[in-house]
């Protein structure tokens, strides 16, 4: 793989080991095309030209760290007026452009337009080794990634290597322990943003994303995705030993390790060795005893959400909730294994007992 070079010039088709190399050298292409198109302003920092002399004007002040434009709400400074336009949005939570289709609103065209191809299924960027389209450039650039196999950033402690900047940015936090996103009900603080923004809608209740096929709501929109797929039986990711298909790229990531036999997570009490996070994480608590998930009704603890899930059917009868229903007849119960001694009832009454195992096995998301 040393030999390899996957950046490429647009120019010239030059080839380069790093992005860098290639940035530099498409600095030359594009000074003589600025030349020929008779740009006048040339930076005495680094020697760029530039035919408008305000945006020459805003380039020198990367150099010299002048600032002109400040905010009102926190005082920070900002090279151009549009900057600090959308920065001040931040404070003001303005979202002045709206989707015609949802009513969503965001604070940047540039967020809408990205937003209305979820609705209109537009995916204008095609890859050019395998024709697969994508919504957004930025993900037809990470997917060619996947074609060059390159990860140009690396980790400075493990030396683990990223496609993307953003991704090492995050992974290195999994060695700071760096969590700058604190929630303003319970002080629990997150490594990421997002995991922060959906964390604060268990508090506020609020579940933007609902399915189209059974009108159920969710906080977040990859538990939305995963959930469509239980309608349309879409199992996009094939496992590449065996073909086996999974409706969710972690369930491939994890089915890989059983041909591989990797176990990448280890417990720091006793050293036993699992292949996914999640079956640590619940085995760490047989060490601390942690009990992280209480029943709002008794405030009993538990080890597992699946536990409390469970326990909160024996809550049934007081808080009315019966989660799993029939598809045929629409009776609800409280536990999904009421729901399946239901199925055998049907099972008897409308199929042959090949079609009922047929029926069982698409329905396995529903067990427990």
């Amino acid at each position: 793989m040393g030999h390899l070079k996957p950046f490429i010039c647009q120019f010239c088709g030059s080839t380069f080991h790093s992005f860098d190399r290639l940035k530099c050298h498409a600095g030359r292409h594009m000074m003589k095309y600025a030349m020929a198109c008779g740009a006048r302003y040339q930076c005495e920092y680094c020697q760029r030209y530039f035919a408008s002399k305000y945006i020459f004007q805003v380039h020198i002040r990367t150099h010299t760290k002048e600032n002109r434009h400040q905010c009102e709400h926190c005082h920070k400074w900002f090279y151009k007026r549009f900057n600090l336009t959308m920065h001040i949005r931040t404070h003001t939570k303005e979202k002045p452009f709206e989707c015609k289709h949802c009513q969503k609103r965001f604070a940047q065209s540039h967020d809408l337009k990205r937003h209305i191809r979820i609705h209109t299924k537009e995916k204008p960027y095609v890859c050019e080794y395998c024709q697969k389209q994508f919504a957004q450039s930025q993900h037809l650039k990470l997917h060619i990634m996947t074609h060059t196999n390159s990860k140009p950033y690396e980790c400075e402690y493990c030396q683990k290597q990223f496609r993307e900047s953003y991704t090492l940015k995050l992974h290195i936090r999994t060695h700071t322990k760096e969590k700058p996103y604190e929630c303003q009900y319970c002080q629990k603080r997150f490594a990421r943003s997002g995991s922060h923004k959906t964390h604060l809608r268990s508090h506020t209740k609020e579940k933007p994303y609902q399915c189209e096929f059974c009108q159920k709501q969710f906080s977040c929109h990859s538990t939305l995705t995963k959930h469509i797929r239980t309608h349309t039986k879409e199992k996009p990711y094939q496992c590449g030993h065996c073909h086996k298909s999974f409706a969710q790229r972690s369930y491939l990531k994890v089915h890989i390790r059983t041909h591989t036999k990797e176990k990448p997570y280890k417990c720091e009490h006793c050293h036993t060795q699992f292949t996914n996070s999640s079956s640590l994480t619940r085995h760490v608590r047989t060490h601390t005893k942690e009990k992280p998930y209480q029943c709002e009704y008794c405030h009993k603890s538990f080890t597992q959400s699946s536990s409390l899930k469970k326990h909160r059917c024996e809550h049934g009868t007081h808080t009315k909730e019966k989660p799993y229903q029939c598809e045929y007849c629409h009776k609800s119960f409280t536990q999904s294994s009421s729901l399946q001694k239901h199925w055998c009832e049907h099972g008897q009454k409308l199929f042959t007992s090949e079609q009922f195992q047929a029926f069982w096995n698409d329905n396995q998301h529903f067990q427990l």
